[in-house]
């Protein structure tokens, strides 16, 4: 039988029309969407909206199913505008799912999905714990929470689990240790304590599968031509558009150049035929 790549995402009830498009994005470009197991971490989701996220899966041919999270173990974790507790849920990824699955690709719930992720799944790890994309903020987080100076730091948004090494070095129980010991420390929330952790156990992706919005709005200046030319290509033909920030392509009067992206795989979503007239929350 052929093995199942398993993809994790996590939402509360705000964004799940935002993940439903996602979901869409993910399996319209992929060669076979019945080659993925689909599991969404929930972080409060009502019935109505579980049940939309499954049919929108469903017209694949794709199973979807829900995850319970242990909320108590992220008691101490800060929320904000922005970035609800549900961002935290995938820390604990590991420990919800099944031991034998060996690979699991986390995306973040506003991801535009453009390139079939099955390519990450043949990636070499390298012997990394996870794989990810470097984080465009320039934040200089490690060295401000005292970690490092190396600058060394990954966008938490895509992640690609290698989950054997994960459960043997005990990540998950490290970084809820370091959330709740260092709360001060977390300007970027479950970035910073996965940061804090993995920060030289992580294998780094093309940027192209984690095109964020400081690359495509080129609010970031590359330091080399070389990486101008990296930088351009991303902009270009990404594989999978980060909405992250505070340019969402759902704002009245968005200027992301991929807001018509949002819209198309939207209304393929089981959010469409609901809202009817309106595609916005």
């Amino acid at each position: 039988m052929k093995k199942k790549m398993h993809i994790v995402s996590s939402t509360d009830d705000n964004y799940a029309q935002h993940l439903g498009m996602t979901l869409s994005s993910l399996l319209e470009n992929t060669s076979n969407p019945k080659d993925f197991v689909i599991s969404i971490i929930d972080g409060g989701i009502s019935q109505e909206k579980k049940q939309l996220l499954k049919e929108t899966a469903a017209a694949y041919n794709t199973p979807l199913d829900f995850l319970d999270v242990n909320l108590d173990a992220y008691g101490g974790a800060i929320a904000s505008r922005h970035i609800s507790k549900a961002a935290y849920y995938r820390i604990s990824i590991p420990e919800m799912m099944d031991p034998a699955i060996e690979r699991t690709l986390y995306v973040d719930c506003d991801m535009l999905v453009l390139d079939d992720v099955k390519k990450l799944f043949e990636a070499d790890m390298e012997g990394n714990i996870v794989a990810a994309v470097g984080d465009y903020g320039e934040h200089r987080r490690l060295e401000k929470m005292g970690i490092t100076k190396e600058d060394r730091y990954f966008n938490s948004g895509l992640i690609l689990i290698d989950m054997k090494a994960w459960r043997e070095n005990d990540i998950t129980n490290k970084v809820l240790t370091f959330i709740n010991e260092n709360p001060d420390k977390l300007a970027w929330h479950d970035q910073d304590a996965l940061n804090a952790i993995l920060w030289n156990d992580w294998l780094m992706l093309h940027p192209k599968w984690n095109a964020q919005t400081h690359v495509i709005l080129k609010e970031y200046k590359a330091k080399s031509l070389k990486e101008e030319r990296v930088l351009r290509t991303v902009r270009e033909t990404p594989s999978i558009v980060h909405f992250c920030g505070e340019e969402k392509p759902w704002q009245e009067g968005s200027i992301h150049p991929y807001t018509d992206g949002y819209y198309e795989y939207l209304a393929k979503t089981a959010f469409a035929a609901k809202t009817k007239n309106s595609l916005s929350v």
